[in-house]
This record gives structure tokens, sequence and C-alpha cells, in this order.
């Protein structure tokens, strides 16, 4: 069963955080035009990829019925993530490549407070991770409204003032976790059984982020080489605003979601239990989906227009081309916790597999063929959306086969 308080204090946070991105991203948009947006779309790319694989996916162990094995996971694979960014300094160092320090730095704050979030769901702190979530937007906010922002936009990097934001609020937050865990009596102790003990992690969720990556950042990372600055900063517009309701499904919903359903596999009463998440869950979400494909064809091209202004006419049909895919994304990203629940890594690792190689093969074609910008996109999205229908009934099928192995064994 959704449990009512928790799904709403983690939907405020990250409803929160998200309208200030948007108004950070309005900001950026209608001070410097599409080519500093669209910059910005590809460096945040870039480190938001970077971060998400920095440890191997071994955070994942950080979502726990046991606070205790909760932190000390989380001491584990901060200090992995820390001896992985050295070692990409380094080697940044040694190439000349200082341009991606900043890069690495924003994908090693992005890192801890992906950790840290998980280590704080698992004691059931989603107000904290709220309060999180939005000071980092509020504070780039701050940056951008006050001097030094207006400065930013007109000539610096927006992207380094994000990352130096996302740098202290990690720092913080990390600071304040190790404080609460010193208290507690945790040990602080890095060991080879941890990992041995997770490895699935990095065996089979590692690889199917790679290969899932492609569907949330390839666009992002191809359409600036392909397309140039001018289409890049179109479609981050129509991203980063059409996306935004799905992150926010996905983030709250997704988190709430897969620690119903831990719990729910901790009780005796398994097959009840974990069935009545999966279907409340699910039911909501396709309720959701629904909603936000009507309402985005109907509101997202004034919503541009008076965020933005008419010179943003093109992020309105890339929006309208990405609608199948962030429908049918906003019912399966939340809904695909169920792998880690019941720890079918292998079948998630097998179609997130698919799913890249498919959509990689969408976007060569398109090049290939020399499609549009649009056109490729449109490509994209149709692909995405078949993709993740299968992702849908591929996630039934394996509750309902964990709930049948269950029966089958009593």
């Amino acid at each position: 069963m959704i449990k009512a308080k928790d799904s709403v204090v983690s939907l405020i946070g990250v409803v929160s955080a998200q309208i200030v991105l948007f108004l950070c991203i309005s900001l950026i948009g209608r001070s410097s035009g599409p080519e500093v947006l669209g910059h910005f779309n590809y460096t945040l790319a870039l480190g938001t990829f970077a971060g998400t694989l920095l440890a191997c996916r071994y955070e994942l162990a950080c979502v726990s019925d046991s606070p205790q094995q909760s932190f000390n996971a989380l001491v584990n694979v901060i200090s992995l993530s820390a001896g992985v960014i050295l070692i990409a300094v380094a080697i940044s160092f040694v190439a000349g490549r200082s341009d991606l320090y900043i890069v690495e730095a924003f994908a090693f704050a992005y890192f801890i407070q992906q950790a840290a979030g998980a280590y704080l769901n698992s004691i059931r702190r989603y107000g904290w991770i709220a309060v999180c979530r939005l000071a980092v937007n509020l504070a780039f906010l701050t940056c951008l409204a006050g001097r030094w922002g207006v400065l930013a936009t007109r000539g610096l990097d927006v992207f380094v003032a994000y990352t130096v934001v996302n740098v202290v609020v990690a720092v913080l937050m990390l600071v304040w976790i190790l404080l609460l865990g010193k208290r507690r009596g945790y040990e602080f102790r890095v060991s080879r059984e941890f990992f041995v003990a997770n490895s699935r992690f990095a065996k089979y969720i590692l690889p199917s982020t790679v290969f899932g990556s492609v569907l949330t950042y390839a666009l992002a990372i191809v359409i600036p080489h392909w397309f140039g600055a001018e289409s890049a900063g179109y479609f981050a517009a129509a991203y980063r605003l059409g996306c935004f309701p799905v992150s926010l499904i996905g983030q709250s919903l997704g988190g709430v979601f897969r620690r119903d359903a831990v719990a729910a596999i901790a009780k005796d009463d398994l097959p009840d239990a974990l069935s009545k998440v999966f279907l409340a869950y699910a039911r909501s979400l396709a309720v959701l989906a629904l909603l936000y494909a009507v309402g985005g064809a109907l509101l997202f091209g004034p919503l541009v227009k008076m965020v933005f202004g008419n010179r943003w006419d093109g992020a309105i049909g890339f929006y309208y081309d990405l609608i199948p895919l962030f429908a049918f994304q906003m019912i399966y990203v939340p809904l695909s916790q169920v792998f880690l629940a019941v720890r079918q890594q292998r079948t998630d690792f097998l179609f997130q597999l698919s799913c890249g190689a498919t959509l990689m093969s969408v976007l060569f074609a398109a090049r290939l063929m020399n499609l549009s910008a649009q056109a490729s996109i449109r490509s994209f999205s149709l692909a995405g959306a078949m993709l993740m229908i299968c992702g849908i009934t591929l996630t039934f099928k394996v509750m309902s086969g964990s709930v049948s192995r269950v029966h089958a064994s009593t």
C-alpha cells in the first residue's frame, strides 16, 4: 500500500526543486539564448552520466531495511568513488584536459548526493531529502538572479556556478550523515566483504545503467555535435521543461516505491503485500501519465512562449515529438525499481542492453540517412516509447513471477 505521507513529502520536495530548476533554465535561456542553454545542458548531461557510474552502482546497496547496513554501504561507496575520481583527475591532468576538472567535480558532488539520499531514504528521512534537493536549485537560482549570476550568463560558464552549489550541498549532507552515524555508534569500515556481497550491482546494474543511459543522455550529447548549438538549445528547453514532470515522478514515487517494495518483501505475507504495492503504484502512474500527455500537448506551446519568448518556437516541435517517450517513461521508471527489490538484476540488464542497442541503432541510422534534428528526435522518441511499453510489461511479469515462486515454495 502507498504510504501517503511519505509520497507527499517526497513529491513536494521534488516538485519544488524542479520548479526552481525550471526558473533557472528559463533565466539562462531568456538572458543568454539557445547556445548557452545548449552548452549547459550538454555539460550537465556529461557530469550526471559520469556521477551515476562513479561507484559502479554499489551505491544502490545504501537502500536497506537496516539503517546500520545502509550506513556501512555509504562509507564503502564514498571511499570507492573518491578513489575513482582521483584517478579520473590524474588522467585528465596527464591528457592536458583541464576543461574536464569541473565536470569531474560536479560528477563527484552529484554522486555524493545520490548516495546520501539513498541512506536518508533507508531511515525514512524524506523531508531531509526534499530539503537538500531544493537547496541546490534555490542556491543556483540565487546565483543566476544576483550580480554574479547575471555576469555568468553573459560570459562565464553557468555550469561552474551550478557545480559550486552542488559541491557545497554534497559536503554538508555527507558531514551531517557521518556525524549522525558516529552518534549512533556505527562503524566507519571499508571492507572487501561489502563489495563481494553486493557484486551483483557491478555485474548487472552497471552495464544496465550504461545502456539505459542512452535513453537519458544520448540526445543531449549528440545533438550539439551533429546539429549545432542552436538546435541543442531548443532541445534543452524541450527536454528540461518537458521531462521535469517525468523526473519528479521518478525521483519521488520511484524512491518511495522501492522502499515500500523492500518492506513488503521483508514481510511474511509477501505475495499479497508485494502485489498490492505494485498494482497501487502502477494504476496511479498510468493516470498521471495520461494527464501529463494531454496537459503537455495543450499547454507546452503557450508556456514556452510565455517563459522564453517567440524566438524559442523551435523547442515546441521538439517537445511534441518527445511526448510519447515521456508519457511511458513516467510509468516505467518508478516501476523499474521492482527489478532491484526482487533482485532480478540480470533481467534488468538484458532489457537495458536491448534498449541501448536499439536506440543507438536508431540514432546512427538517422545520421546515415541525414535526417534533420527534429526527424532524428521523432524517430528516437517513437522507438523509446515502444521500448518503455515492453519494459512496463516486463516489470509486471517479474513481480508476478516472484509472487508465484513464493506461493510455490509455501
